[in-house]
């Protein structure tokens, strides 16, 4: 049971798309028991566990949370590559994000709470930050820790003239090593907060410092990691979170006795289906809104999860369903989708000219831009010595060379004038 005498922390492994896992288990804490969150002393995270942790430092909504890894993992599921096609850009899509959403003091408030996990390239070292300078630099740490090479892109990001990738490489559970630390993590193991599965498993692996136990469910999480997963299962992902959470604040005695799972609530209390907006419509019109009106989503997957959390996940699964998408439909035809998919080498090569240009142009700007520079720059430096001519150099080397021919036989007179007295 965590100490509340002294101070806790709260640390999040890096887990791609299935950071809203977090969501879930968030919303429990912060439902039932949020002065755990927020009396904890240092908010921890590595890769996407950095960005939640940033967002709660923040006092940012977690259902602004789950709107971003919703919208992150629809528009990867776009393409037909997913995250690797080359007109998605997730590391972009993190940075307008992050400058859209952080408030212009999010340094100051972020310092001394806030610990990003960060793998130094050079020699692959863990740094943990804590203090940031600006706001431009407290997203530049963000950035930093979330690159994953090659899979974010092949040039890494940089924070004050040095290059770093991916914190989870090095440490995935930042301060994990703390007595009064509540870790979290989507992949079972030995977290405070972490999936459970039915059986023991002996073998398990220490991967930046979190441990995973080696079965099936576990490589089919960390699949999903880097593969964006349809809305429904993201909102199982979330309610598997709120589960977890809730199993483990009744596991170190923080619920009271009153507190009972809504899951074993009667029939009648459950919660109806009030994450769309039209449900209190056709009730006040008289109408008896049918289950077919929700059939995008599965109620029971999310009957524990509070409205507002319910009301995103739901209208992002009725926007992959609607009925209105015929260009979905469309694409998911099986005769389209295989002639999709024959086109796809010439859609990629023509990409990829298009990326070779562009990025071809923005070369030759910065050569030029960096020329006329570098030209001004010595123009300036030799402003002094261009003033003065060649010529003028001349004359005055001839005027001083004249002058001590001149001294010279000065001296020479005034000399025979000492030898004749």
């Amino acid at each position: 049971m965590l100490d509340w005498v002294e101070e806790w922390n709260i640390s999040f492994a890096g887990c791609g798309f299935r950071s809203v896992y977090y969501v879930g288990a968030l919303s429990c804490i912060l439902e039932r028991v949020p002065q755990l969150v927020h009396g904890a002393s240092k908010i921890c995270g590595a890769s996407s566990g950095c960005l939640v942790a940033a967002a709660l430092t923040l006092g940012i909504p977690i259902e602004q949370i789950c709107v971003d890894v919703l919208t992150t993992a629809k528009e990867a599921r776009k393409h037909t590559l997913g995250v690797f096609h080359p007109t998605f850009s997730l590391l972009r899509t993190v940075r307008d994000s992050l400058q859209e959403k952080l408030p212009e003091d999010a340094h100051l408030r972020a310092s001394g709470r806030l610990c990003v996990s960060l793998t130094r390239l050079p020699d692959g070292k863990n740094v943990l930050v804590s203090e940031f300078g600006s706001r431009e630099e407290l997203i530049q740490v963000l950035m930093c820790s979330c690159f994953f090479p090659v899979y974010c892109g092949f040039i890494p990001p940089s924070y004050r003239g040095v290059h770093y990738m991916d914190g989870a490489l090095s440490n995935n559970m930042p301060l994990f090593e703390e007595r009064n630390t509540l870790t979290m993590a989507p992949f079972s193991g030995e977290s405070d907060i972490c999936p459970t599965e039915g059986t023991y498993n002996f073998f398990e692996v220490h991967y930046g410092y979190v441990s995973i136990q080696v079965n099936t469910g576990n490589v089919h999480r960390i699949c999903t990691s880097f593969l964006p997963p349809t809305p429904e299962k993201l909102a199982e992902i979330c309610h598997n979170g709120y589960m977890d959470a809730l199993c483990f604040l009744r596991e170190r005695g923080l619920l009271g006795t009153q507190d009972i799972p809504r899951c074993v609530a009667a029939e009648a209390d459950r919660p109806k289906p009030s994450c769309c907006e039209d449900y209190g419509k056709k009730v006040l019109d008289g109408q008896n809104p049918q289950q077919n009106d929700h059939q995008w989503l599965d109620q029971e997957v999310i009957e524990n999860l509070p409205v507002t959390i319910k009301k995103v996940l739901c209208e992002a699964c009725r926007d992959g369903h609607d009925s209105c998408s015929r260009w979905s439909q469309l694409m998911n035809f099986a005769p389209v989708k295989l002639l999709s998919l024959l086109f796809l080498p010439i859609q990629l090569i023509v990409l990829l000219i298009k990326s070779l240009i562009s990025s071809g142009c923005v070369l030759v700007c910065r050569l030029v831009t960096s020329a006329d520079f570098c030209r001004q720059t010595w123009s300036f430096r030799g402003g002094d010595q261009s003033s003065v001519s060649p010529e003028d150099l001349c004359s005055s080397s001839r005027s001083s060379d004249s002058g001590c021919s001149k001294l010279t036989g000065r001296d020479k007179h005034i000399s025979n004038s000492k030898k004749s007295l």
